[in-house]
């Protein structure tokens, strides 16, 4: 929030789903989370700053930030779709992705 953004995009993520995984739930706490979104909002108001939290089914992660393309596990050599999977190619462009940098650079364009 220093640098002023226009606006922070987050996602609204299924947190019990996340606190289902064994090595995740540790990392993961339900009241640690809602209390920093909370923060994270609070924060947004306070300076101007348009706080958007994206649909939750929104496949940031799956969708090529090159081309649109969406992920098929059908056609990927890296098979079905796993928290696992860190790195991707697009079978529409061919670009290589970074996970969490291409879910970064979709959730920056998502507008509802």
């Amino acid at each position: 929030v220093k640098t002023k953004p226009m606006r922070i995009v987050v996602e609204d993520l299924p947190i019990s789903n996340l606190l289902k995984n064994k090595k995740l739930s540790k990392a993961f706490s339900f009241q640690k989370l809602n209390f920093f979104f909370q923060c994270l909002s609070y924060k947004c108001e306070k300076y101007g700053i348009e706080y958007v939290k994206a649909d939750k089914w929104f496949a940031s992660s799956k969708i090529c930030s090159c081309c649109g393309v969406k992920y098929d596990h059908s056609v990927q050599p890296e098979g079905q779709w796993s928290l696992k999977i860190r790195e991707w190619r697009c079978v529409g462009c061919n670009s290589h992705h970074d996970r969490d940098l291409n879910a970064s650079i979709n959730l920056s364009r998502w507008v509802k």
